[in-house]
């Protein structure tokens, strides 16, 4: 029919997940296509026989994007691109008279997915492309500082770890290591290679960078391909799926 949407799909691999004890439970990777920028996306949509260019598109956009800024600054909820968005404030506030206090709480953004998205999401076909071998996993990881696991991360101190084909062993030329991705912005900060003081097949430590307050994702990027002769020809990356905290735990005296 005329009025029946677009039919979108999307191409994802099967992976193991040994955060289970399950031997046939699967996590999907989802195969991304490409990395557009604003930039791009103005270039294509001008590109689509539009009465605008790219200039004017991205130029719009700067335009909005400093209005939303400003209007989220000042404690309005702003729908913008995907999501609606507002700001938070993290951290302990201890009895009545509590101020707020940057050592201890600081202003996050909160975002959450528009209902319009909400619902062409349940319309996205997703194709099952295979199962995605020889994937480093971490499994564990553990703050040495204050010993919490999978939680808290202290900067200067050492972050030990455990998982499956966890080595990292890269050609040259190619870009391996440990990285933390700032789970708000998503800047990446590397793990020397000086920092890193245990480089086994499933178990690693090493010294955690000056990161900043906040949220993070651990990477791993290795060519490690399950013993000492084989390495891999292509890098192969993956994300330890628990958020790790930087700064003051948010546990309240007398919580568990």
């Amino acid at each position: 029919m005329a009025n029946e949407p677009k039919k979108r799909s999307i191409t994802g691999k099967l992976v193991a997940n040994v955060l289970t004890e399950r031997e046939d439970d699967f996590t999907c990777n989802v195969t991304y296509v490409a990395n557009r920028s604003i930039k791009d996306l103005c270039r294509i949509r001008a590109a689509k026989g539009s009465k605008y260019t790219a200039a004017e598109y991205e130029s719009m956009y700067n335009d909005l994007e400093e209005t939303a800024k400003e209007e989220m600054y000042s404690g309005s909820t702003v729908e913008f691109g995907f999501t609606n968005n507002s700001l938070g404030v993290d951290g302990p506030f201890i009895g009545p008279g509590a101020a707020f206090d940057p050592a201890k709480n600081n202003v996050s953004i909160r975002s959450t997915t528009r209902s319009v998205f909400r619902e062409d999401l349940k319309s996205i076909n997703v194709i099952i492309s295979g199962v995605e071998e020889n994937l480093p996993t971490i499994t564990t990881v553990t703050d040495v500082v204050t010993e919490k696991v999978n939680s808290q991360l202290t900067p200067s101190g050492n972050l030990n770890g455990e998982g499956k084909r966890v080595k990292v062993v890269g050609s040259e030329g190619s870009t391996v290591g440990f990285f933390f991705i700032n789970a708000d912005t998503e800047e990446e900060t590397a793990v020397p290679k000086t920092s890193v003081s245990r480089n086994d097949p499933s178990f690693f430590s090493f010294t955690i960078p000056q990161l900043a307050k906040g949220y993070y994702y651990l990477e791993i990027a290795t060519q490690y391909g399950g013993n000492s002769k084989t390495v891999l020809k292509e890098v192969r990356r993956n994300r330890f799926p628990y958020k790790l905290r930087v700064g003051e735990d948010e546990e309240r005296p007398g919580e568990l």
